[in-house]
């Protein structure tokens, strides 16, 4: 110092020897000063410094920023060797020391005497203090900036699933078109992979008819304006056309366009069933108008649309005199139940109501039948019932037609089956009848014979006795000779019978009115029919024509058959007559004879045998059972016919037709 001092002397020439020495007061003032200003900032900077000692590793000082990181007192503090606090290394391991590292804001883990740490950014440097080397520790507590990044991390994590999971394809696209950013879903939809996009434009995947018009929205977009909704056609990667729709801003910085970012939706399929929906309706609707059948559509009991056929139906102009009306101003009254039934149904179950056949009433009152199927709708937003309505009042009118041609084609199959089975019957009764005249005719001649011999016997040994004087023995047998007498003219009677029965074919056919035939049949049996109190009336047809017959023989007919009805009324009654002409298709022309009385009538198990030679219900002695056989022969020798139809309990109903003219020569009459 002296050689400073020296030189500084004779630079400054002859002074006095009090002014060349030094004066280091205030220098020292400063170093103080210096020191305390330190010792402030060394105190109150939020900043943790802890001095250490190099060669021991012992904290020298740390200052109360430290002291309050570390979380104990002062003087646990200094003292203690520094990775019992600080550091984390074991001795021997220090970074700086040991290790040669140098830490300079770097992120570390500060110890606390609890076991915990917190997130510090530490800055160490060497110094020497007191000839010493020593290291200066700061760090600063960046605990609630790592949870801050971290929560910001965990939102950018939120916000990236939310992006890349959201069904949306969500894309943001600088102010040049380039890529910046498109979610799964995009790239999923379009089909486009991160390698193409990075070489791509956002105008290389809109579908070129829409590229002016995404351009002019670009523009408008770059100057400010809003744009809510945009709907744009893109081009996926296998050339499908994906028709999307969504909402596109601008991300500007200093009133410059930087980037815009677009949310979309796919609507393809969408817009596939909205076209596909729009053809359905408008199919539907032609269905509706040129509909062949009557639709109507209602809503709480009112009609709300109807189609033309409805109109032609209902009988009304338009469809606007439909529109509002009560749907039961139309229904027939009986079916008003019906309907509201139906109408509850569908509301309840939502099920269609099945075909059902009601009345309707049209406009003019004209009632007509129709058959309706109904089913649940909705119609511009609202619940309702839509029927479909069919006028089948001409196929009713044919329906009943046809039941009844088949009801008569029915009665004229049963009557034809009668018939045939009457014919069948009729044709074993002729051949049996045939039969047994021949069989008649030759016992008939037998018979005769021997009872002429016991008749001529009888009378000659009457005669005898009777020349004899007269004794009671002679008398009793006189009385036998009369008995036997009497037995044999009965069988003699009998044999006549049967002889008459084989001889019907000589009829003496001659022109006759049967209207007369049956007058004084009448005056024969009205004293039996006045004494058995019974009721007879006449009917006689004028119109009926004269025939060719056997007056007599059916004289005999009807009076038998008159007989047998008195018969079948032992306490009176009534019986008809009636005469009429019968017309059959393919016959000549019949003339029938009706006679039905209410009598007992005549079992089904008898029925079949009236006409059998010696068949009778009434008692022995009362009748040979020959009468209905000879009427039977006689109308079939007239080429006619007899039916008997009866029910017990309520009478008896006996048909005779002969024909108006006789063949020359029947069948049965030449056999």
């Amino acid at each position: 110092m002296s050689n400073t001092f020296n030189s500084q002397n004779a630079a400054a020439g002859e002074e006095p020897a009090s002014r060349a020495c030094f004066d280091f007061s205030h220098v020292a003032g400063e170093l103080e000063e210096s020191r305390k200003r330190l010792s402030a900032v060394f105190d109150t900077v939020q900043v943790g410094i802890v001095i250490i000692d190099a060669e021991t590793h012992t904290i020298v000082d740390a200052n109360p920023k430290a002291v309050e990181m570390i979380g104990t007192g002062r003087e646990e503090v200094v003292g203690s060797v520094c990775h019992c606090f600080i550091c984390p290394e074991q001795d021997g391991h220090c970074p700086i020391t040991d290790q040669g590292q140098r830490i300079d804001n770097a992120e570390r883990q500060l110890l606390r005497p609890n076991g915990a740490s917190i997130t510090v950014v530490k800055t160490v440097a060497r110094v020497k203090l007191y000839g010493r080397d020593h290291l200066i520790e700061s760090f600063l507590d960046i605990t609630d900036r790592k949870r801050a990044e971290e929560e910001l991390r965990e939102s950018e994590e939120r916000y990236r699933d939310i992006l890349e999971n959201a069904n949306d394809l969500i894309q943001s696209v600088d102010a040049k078109g380039n890529f910046i950013y498109v979610n799964s879903a995009w790239k999923k939809t379009m089909g486009y992979s991160d390698q193409d996009l990075a070489s791509m434009n956002i105008f290389d995947v809109i579908k070129p008819c829409c590229q002016s018009h995404c351009a002019t929205m670009f523009d408008q977009l770059k100057s400010g304006a809003r744009i809510p909704r945009v709907e744009v056609e893109f081009v996926a990667k296998d050339g499908r056309n994906i028709i999307l729709e969504g909402s596109i801003n601008c991300n500007t910085s200093n009133g410059q366009a930087i980037s815009t970012r677009g949310i979309f939706r796919d609507i393809t399929e969408r817009k596939k069933m909205e076209a596909e929906l729009t053809q359905s309706e408008d199919r539907y609707r032609k269905l509706f108008e040129n509909a062949p059948e009557a639709i109507l559509v209602q809503s709480g009991g009112r009609y709300l649309c109807a189609n033309k056929q409805a109109c032609v139906l209902l009988g009304v102009d338009r469809p606007e005199e439909l529109v509002g009306q009560s749907i039961f101003s139309f229904v027939d009254p009986e079916f008003h139940a019906m309907v509201l039934e139906r109408i509850q149904r569908i509301e309840e179950t939502g099920e269609p109501s099945p075909l059902r056949e009601s009345r309707m009433v049209q406009k003019d009152g004209t009632v007509i039948d129709v058959e309706a199927v109904a089913t649940g709708i909705v119609f511009q937003g609202q619940q309702a019932i839509q029927v479909i309505i069919r006028d089948i009042t001409e196929r009713k009118q044919v329906e009943e037609q046809r039941r009844e041609l088949n009801s008569r084609l029915e009665k004229m199959v049963e009557e034809k089956t009668r018939h045939l089975k009457e014919a069948q019957a009729k044709l074993i009764q002729s051949e049996k009848m045939a039969t047994l005249g021949e069989v008649i005719a030759g016992a008939a001649h037998e018979l005769n014979n021997p009872l002429a011999g016991i008749l001529g016997a009888i009378q000659m040994l009457r005669s005898n006795a009777l020349a004899n004087p007269i004794d009671p023995d002679l008398m009793e047998g006189i009385d036998v000779l009369e008995s036997i007498e009497s037995a044999a003219v009965r069988c003699q009677k009998i044999v006549e019978d049967l002889v008459r029965f084989t001889t019907q074919a000589r009829c003496n056919f001659s022109d006759m009115d049967i209207n007369e035939v049956l007058k004084d049949t009448l005056d024969i049996m009205s004293g039996p029919f006045e004494e058995q109190k019974i009721d007879v009336s006449l009917d006689l047809d004028p119109e009926v024509p004269r025939i060719e017959g056997d007056f007599v023989k059916l004289l005999e007919v009807y009076v038998n058959l008159l007989q047998n009805a008195k018969s079948a009324l032992p306490n009176g009654g009534r019986i008809d007559i009636s005469t009429g002409l019968v017309k059959k298709y393919g016959e000549p022309l019949q003339v029938s004879v009706v006679i039905r009385d209410d009598g007992c009538g005549i079992p089904p198990q008898n029925l079949a045998k009236i006409f059998d030679p010696f068949f009778t219900t009434k008692p022995v002695g009362k009748g040979p059972g020959l009468g209905l056989t000879v009427c039977y022969g006689i109308v079939k020798r007239h080429g006619g016919d007899i039916d008997v139809r009866s029910t017990v309990g309520k009478g008896t109903e006996v048909t005779v037709t002969v024909p108006v003219r006789q063949q020359k020569m029947t069948a049965y009459q030449a056999s």
